[in-house]
């Protein structure tokens, strides 16, 4: 049986070539036409909230998982502004046709911005010229100004750093902050992010000190971000607004919540440290318990080569081959050991992007020294990861296979030969096949 995920890529390639077919010249009417090209964008758009409202049936790798999917709804959203364009720029189209054609054109040039990001997928080159062309053409409509807003809004706010799951939680809080969003022409303070319409260049983070160019915007989300964290304030009370959450819970709206305000705030995110560019081979070895066997003393075999690209005391960036890019996802958990040294270190994928053909990732480190123990929960016992050293009075940090343990309860730990005793803290972060959390040794 086909599954969710095949079902909606096998449909979005059917909607590319019928798309393909509208782009050639005929004798069909503009507002015929244009009535087609609207259709099936609006069945793109059913189809993929129909996967990313049911997350848990997407794979994260394979003909049919994520990677896939997204790189096809990035290929159709970019088909169906072309086909709008090619409509538009059409001699004796009349005005019913032109006005919601340039609303179409600015929506589906913004769904493109967000599939960009999550596929780590080239830039289009016409994409931002046509949307500030759309912007200042005489049709344009209040809407087209909101569709050039969320575009802004979806290349500033770290989408490409959230797992599959939360994604359409993203897509709803945007929804739901839009009207409280700005493009001023004068700079304010929580302005984290530039667009310049005339230029046609995609918009980019505020340097401090340079000068503006003529046309510049400024992109806002003051108002909004105030509205964002008090939904995070619901949320650490447990409580789940409207709207939001569903079947997946509150973990990948928290993750949205922290990413949309982390990148919105009135201090965008900063590099803590220094990045250090060197150069390397590096072994890697994927997943919870392949991690596991590996820490233990096993053989585990390495599932790919990457090329070092920087360093810093937090983290690794490393250059994925083309060939081996289905075989790392956002939040995937990792082992990385130099081809010329001994010690595996773990860390969590925190961002992927495309560099050139290749793919650029950039990784969390979580451990430099993992050890492997036995903790057990009073109900049952497991092995974990252990990620940092049993000190009395601080903070540890443990890998555990999903719901292997209680949440919420003490842990007795054993290494060492002894037995000391874990007070969860109110922290904690997950993956496909793996759950880290922070208790206190007391």
């Amino acid at each position: 049986m086909t599954s969710t995920a095949g079902q909606a890529i096998g449909s979005l390639q059917a909607l590319a070539a019928s798309l393909r077919g509208l782009s050639v010249p005929d004798r069909l009417p503009p507002a015929a036409r244009l009535s087609l090209i609207a259709q099936l964008d609006d069945d793109a758009r059913e189809t993929l909230v129909r996967v990313l409202d049911n997350p848990a049936d997407l794979p994260s790798r394979g003909l049919a998982g994520w990677p896939r999917l997204a790189d096809e709804a990035c290929g159709v959203f970019g088909s169906l502004m072309e086909t709008y364009a090619l409509l538009l720029q059409h001699e004796g189209v009349p005005r019913d046709v032109l006005e919601p054609g340039c609303v179409r054109l600015a929506a589906a040039a913004a769904q493109r911005v967000k599939w960009e990001l999550l596929s780590c997928g080239p830039r289009h080159p016409d994409l931002w010229p046509l949307l500030g062309a759309v912007r200042r053409s005489e049709w344009a409509t209040p809407a087209v100004a909101t569709e050039y807003l969320r575009a802004v809004a979806y290349s500033a706010c770290g989408i490409d750093q959230v797992t599959p799951a939360a994604v359409s939680e993203v897509d709803r809080l945007i929804d739901l902050v839009l009207p409280h969003l700005e493009l001023q022409s004068a700079p304010g303070a929580d302005a984290p992010s530039v667009a310049v319409p005339p230029d046609g260049l995609p918009p980019r983070r505020l340097l401090g000190s340079e000068q503006p160019a003529a046309g510049t915007l400024y992109f806002t989300p003051g108002p909004a971000a105030r509205i964002l964290t008090g939904l995070s304030a619901q949320l650490s009370q447990g409580v789940v607004p409207a709207g939001f959450g569903g079947r997946r819970g509150g973990a990948p709206l928290l993750q949205a919540l922290q990413t949309l305000l982390r990148h919105w705030s009135g201090a965008p995110p900063m590099r803590r440290y220094r990045r250090h560019l060197l150069n390397g081979r590096l072994a890697v070895v994927r997943g919870f318990e392949e991690l596991k066997e590996l820490v233990q003393g096993g053989q585990s075999p390495t599932d790919a080569e990457w090329l070092m690209h920087d360093a810093s005391r937090g983290g690794v960036g490393a250059i994925v081959p083309a060939r081996a890019d289905d075989t790392v996802q956002m939040g995937d958990l990792v082992g990385l050991r130099s081809t010329e040294g001994d010690a595996w270190h773990l860390g969590i994928v925190r961002r992927k992007r495309a560099a050139g053909d290749d793919r650029l990732v950039g990784i969390e480190t979580v451990s430099q020294c993992p050890e492997i123990v036995s903790v057990d929960d009073g109900r049952a016992a497991s092995d974990a990861l252990l990620c940092d050293p049993l000190l009395k009075g601080e903070a540890v940090r443990i890998l555990i296979s999903p719901d292997a343990l209680m949440s919420g309860v003490p842990l007795f730990v054993t290494a060492n030969g002894t037995i000391q005793k874990l007070k969860p803290l109110d922290a904690s972060t997950g993956g496909r096949d793996f759950e880290l959390r922070v208790y206190q040794v007391l």
